[in-house]
């Protein structure tokens, strides 16, 4: 397991004056990072799979099989564990109110440190609302959770509430280029200034794109100009319910690094049916491990055209 030690102890590297500057680590670069999703450990059903788990020694004990299989499926590359948080989940709007629930800073003593002491990173994952992700991310700086190494973020434009609307989600949202851009020029500024020493991931979730073009909105709008930052991974994640036949065609065409050059890091989501969920929030059926790393293909004869770096379960 892929230990942070400068998490652990909640501790910042700093750099002597007349030394050059340090090279940061990627997590996504030398590591697979499994993570499991949902609004908290307890919460459950409709609200991810995390919250079937009643504390982080639950997770541990019941992900351990998948992260051998995952490490069989990869190649052997070390797989760090994360707790996908739904840090800021969108509630129908109020006026005047950003459509935000967020969660109290207990989250660093409930999940950051015992993450941390594990070697697994958290992942503050926010839903927009009326908010945008230039404002979350410096929500997130604000409150302290960043200067933790083991600590990345995620945006979901599913959820960024369309002009005229109240209820997130209805219709599907998008999100600015410029604004991720934003994003991660002022996580890249921060990782700069806290001499962290591992770059910061940003995730993204998207289900609509130009390069799928079947209906559903595009979900980052002028997605062409997204560009890179030294200290921050950009990760784009195919997210959205589906068939597998529906995922890997979406997951090959909206992470190609062919029809977007800037695209380095890809990760997808995979809903799994929780004990007690009416909803239909599932895949039908779930991807196996062998097929969402390509070593199977799936039973049409189509085949992840690259591993994911990031591989959620919701």
């Amino acid at each position: 397991m892929l230990l942070l030690a400068a998490a652990a102890a909640g501790q910042r590297t700093t750099d002597a004056p007349d030394q050059p500057a340090c090279v940061r680590r990627s997590l996504v670069g030398s590591a697979t990072v499994y993570g499991i999703y949902g609004r908290g450990f307890g919460v459950a059903p409709i609200l991810g799979r995390l919250g079937t788990y009643r504390n982080i020694d639950d997770m541990a004990a019941d992900t351990a099989p998948q992260v051998e299989q995952i490490e069989a499926a990869n190649g052997g590359k070390p797989v760090v564990r994360a707790i996908h948080l739904i840090y800021a989940m969108a509630t129908p709007c109020q006026a005047g109110g950003d459509c935000l629930s967020y969660l109290g800073r207990d989250i660093i003593a409930r999940y950051i440190e015992p993450a941390a002491a594990r070697g697994w990173v958290v992942v503050l994952d926010s839903q927009l609302g009326r908010s945008n992700p230039v404002e979350q991310v410096r929500h997130m700086i604000a409150a302290g959770f960043l200067r933790y190494d083991n600590v990345e973020v995620a945006i979901d434009p599913e959820f960024h509430v369309v002009p005229g609307n109240s209820v997130p989600g209805i219709p599907i949202g998008s999100v600015e280029a410029a604004q991720v851009n934003e994003a991660e020029r002022i996580l890249d500024e921060y990782v700069r200034a806290e001499n962290l020493p591992t770059k910061k991931i940003l995730e993204v979730h998207q289900f609509g794109d130009p390069a799928v073009n079947d209906g559903v909105p595009f979900m980052i709008r002028n997605k062409e100009s997204l560009r890179d930052c030294p200290n921050v991974d950009l990760v784009i994640d195919m997210d959205g319910l589906g068939t597998p036949a529906q995922k890997v065609w979406k997951y090959n065409r909206i992470t190609s690094s062919r029809i977007y050059p800037f695209i380095h890091f890809r990760g997808i989501k995979v809903f799994y049916r929780d004990p007690g969920e009416t909803h239909g929030h599932f895949d039908r059926p779930p991807m196996t491990i062998e097929e969402v790393f390509g070593i199977r293909p799936i039973p049409n004869g189509l085949r992840m055209a690259s591993k994911p770096d990031v591989l959620i379960i919701a």
